[in-house]
């Protein structure tokens, strides 16, 4: 009876190992089956995200292609601010900017390098208001006088630039005229580069803070020799240059006062000179 018993134990013990070898072996087999399926999850993580890129590129390319093909973002207006001297249709010559073209094939940076070829303009900004709108505004160089050169007359800023052309002033202009300058012929756009020009423009309107609305005219002598006059011609002032009109103003004023209350029929008034001022009465 003995022996049997321990038969069974072995016998009981052989079948428990062989069952504990049958789970260990069941475990490997459930912890191998993930890595088996891992490359096979990654493979369609891949496909679906490709899947997602390529509908994303291709809808984008239907939209840009809708974008820059359909009327829908085509111009329609044009909007223009900031303007004074210059017209729309002149600051839209400018710019070329044209009704009907694609809102979004138009070249800002180009159009605003073509706007800023205008004399006239100072500083200029162009913005795309979708779908259809451009808004164009410009700040203007503001003119400083009138310039003789030649037989042409000219608009001029205060740096000398010329704006654009005009027929010769009529009486009562509103801003000063220059002439003298030693230039026979100059194009719109350009600069008059003579430092006459700047002092001829400081001295009139040094002249102007004195006594004011009562000069328009300067004529260039030499370069260091101007002549201003009043509107009716009937007053004119010798001048080296700004500075002397604005150190002499007491002495100017007393001149000006001597000659009205006396009824002085004047030829003009010389302030070249160094603490003394020149009235030249006509003979």
């Amino acid at each position: 009876m003995k022996i049997i018993d321990e038969n069974e134990e072995w016998m009981e013990k052989e079948d428990e190992e062989l069952e504990e070898e049958e789970e260990e072996k069941s475990v490997e087999a459930v912890e191998e089956e993930p890595e088996e399926e891992e490359p096979q999850r990654s493979a369609v993580k891949i496909a679906k995200i490709l899947i997602f890129y390529l509908a994303m590129a291709f809808f984008g390319w239907n939209f840009f292609s809708f974008m820059f093909s359909s009327n829908f973002c085509s111009i329609g207006e044009i909007i223009v601010q900031g303007n004074d001297c210059l017209s729309e249709n002149e600051i839209l010559y400018s710019s070329k900017i044209k009704l009907g073209e694609n809102i979004f094939k138009l070249d800002l940076k180009e159009s605003k390098n073509s706007l800023m070829q205008e004399p006239w303009i100072k500083e200029a900004v162009i913005k795309r208001l979708i779908p259809n709108k451009i808004i164009i505004s410009v700040k203007e160089r503001e003119a400083a006088a009138f310039v003789c050169i030649g037989d042409e007359y000219f608009t001029s800023s205060k740096e000398g630039l010329v704006l654009s052309k005009i027929d010769k002033p009529e009486e009562g202009f509103s801003l000063p005229l220059i002439s003298g300058l030693e230039i026979t012929e100059i194009k719109i756009g350009e600069i008059i580069d003579k430092t006459e020009y700047k002092t001829a423009l400081e001295s009139i309107n040094s002249a102007e803070v004195i006594i004011p609305k009562k000069f328009n005219q300067i004529i260039i002598l030499s370069s260091d020799d101007f002549m201003i006059y009043s509107e009716d011609s009937t007053l004119k002032i010798r001048v080296n240059g700004p500075e002397w009109i604005i150190n002499k103003e007491n002495l100017l004023r007393e001149a000006l006062g001597k000659i009205e209350k006396e009824k002085l029929s004047v030829e003009y008034i010389d302030i070249r000179f160094k603490d003394s001022l020149i009235i030249k009465v006509k003979k």
